[in-house]
């Protein structure tokens, strides 16, 4: 059986080669970069400006670093666990090997998973991750994003577990506890905690209907987990107190929204990242009509409201700058609203509920959850940038492909459609680093040319 068919194939050996091949692939890309010296481009900023200074900061300081102020905008827990090694002598470079190895655990365990499913064929869709300049940027440069992507995944796998006990949503929540420390803003995946105790197990998972049935036993198990979610949220709000807002003080005026375009440029992006399923998107949306009419109908005009009623233009002062909305930059707007959002928010929703038909009952109610919990988290950032969503739809694409019985003759397309998507996104990427300048620090501008 070749890659292409791969289907049902992922016995240990295959998933074993499926994650070999995946973590090389990375290193040869990531470390090849980090060798180089490489210096240019937004993920070099964000590394040599922010990151990087927050580290020494905290080497500096050890044992008793203040938390209270720092040059970057997320909770320190990357910042310190990188600290001790600069302390002891480790340089930049250096940094940049160890970090990268959350990147590496984030393409294992993803790949892990997918490869249960598609054997050998999970390298090929696990291209468009790898080529993606918003998850493989945080592989090369010290940004703390991938670290916090790899919490997201193993809380999401325990949430879809069809059979959770409290074991599992109290390993969520030291989980969630150490993703705290590393990205603030990821708090919204408690919810989907309490969600995967609220449904129970597959034979308890409701139909719509009957979501708030047999509310007594429904309720105690979300106490539980509840309870399982307590200390994160008290280290949020530790942080929240020793800072005075969501963020440390230097950035009160950079991150802190709402932006109620984000919505919009969410799905937006669900629906272009879905054109390159489409001959499976498509065949799926004409049987799911003939059942669920009624829920395409309400997404289209959930997402017609949601791309069409907030100021969608591109505006850096109101947050929606990069990515694609320097493309929506291109086209005209009505009355400072972009046609592409507003279209691209209904196809996004209409692509939602055909992705949620691939699912089970269970999986579905959990990536609807997670979904509205990750999308009203993000809406309160005042930056709506694509960097910090599309780690995350490619990733619940991934998953519903991996967990999904009803695509297997579908299998040549998803793969075929897997390596367009990484020539897309490949390509902007090389094109964003061989267009990047280079970063001068500080320190570089004290010493002159």
């Amino acid at each position: 059986m070749g890659v292409l068919d791969a289907d049902h194939t992922g016995n240990t050996k295959d998933r074993l080669w499926s994650v070999a091949g995946i973590v090389c692939l990375l290193v040869i890309v990531s470390w090849g970069v980090i060798l180089s010296g490489n210096r240019s481009g937004r993920g070099a900023s964000d590394d040599l400006l922010f990151h990087w200074p927050a580290i020494e900061q905290f080497a500096d300081e050890l044992p008793s670093p203040d938390l209270s102020d720092y040059p970057s905008a997320t909770t320190p827990g990357y910042h310190l666990l990188l600290s001790p090694l600069v302390k002891v002598g480790i340089g930049h470079t250096g940094i940049q090997l160890i970090a990268s190895l959350w990147t590496l655990a984030f393409f294992a365990l993803l790949g892990w998973v997918i490869a249960a499913r598609f054997g050998k064929g999970a390298i090929i869709l696990m291209l468009p991750m790898l080529c993606s300049m918003y998850v493989l940027y945080p592989g090369i440069w010290l940004l703390p994003d991938n670290a916090g992507w790899l919490g997201v995944l193993a809380i999401l796998l325990l949430a879809l577990e069809p059979n959770p006990t409290w074991k599992t949503w109290a390993f969520s929540g030291v989980i969630l506890f150490g993703l705290i420390w590393m990205r603030q803003v990821h708090i919204w995946i408690a919810g989907v905690i309490w969600l995967s105790a609220w449904l129970g197990s597959s034979d308890q998972t409701p139909a719509p209907a009957q979501l708030f049935s047999a509310i007594f036993e429904r309720t105690g198990r979300t106490f539980i987990a509840l309870a399982c979610t307590i200390p994160a949220f008290t280290a949020l709000v530790w942080f929240v107190l020793l800072w005075g807002g969501l963020v440390p003080p230097t950035f009160h005026d950079n991150h802190q929204g709402p932006n109620l375009a984000t919505p919009g440029f969410i799905l937006t992006q669900l629906a272009i990242l879905s054109v390159f399923f489409a001959p499976m998107l498509w065949a799926m949306l004409k049987e799911a009509w003939k059942r669920q009419w009624a829920w395409i109908i309400f997404a289209a005009i959930v997402g017609s409201v949601l791309g069409m009623v907030p100021e969608s233009s591109y505006s850096y002062d109101a947050g929606r700058y990069s990515g694609w909305w320097n493309l929506i930059d291109k086209f005209p707007t009505i009355a400072n609203r972009s046609p592409i959002i507003m279209l691209g928010s209904i196809a996004g929703s209409i692509a939602l509920v055909v992705w949620l038909t691939l699912t089970n009952r269970r999986d579905g109610w959990i990536w609807i959850g997670a979904l509205v919990a990750f999308t009203l988290a993000q809406s309160a950032n005042h930056a709506s940038w694509q960097r910090y969503h599309e780690p995350m739809l490619l990733m619940m694409i991934l998953l519903i492909l991996a967990r999904s019985s009803v695509i297997s003759r579908y299998t040549r397309q998803i793969m075929f459609g897997s390596i367009v998507l990484a020539l897309m996104l490949g390509s902007l990427t090389v094109s964003s680093m061989l267009n990047a300048k280079p970063i001068e620090t500080q320190s570089q501008q004290a010493d002159g040319p």
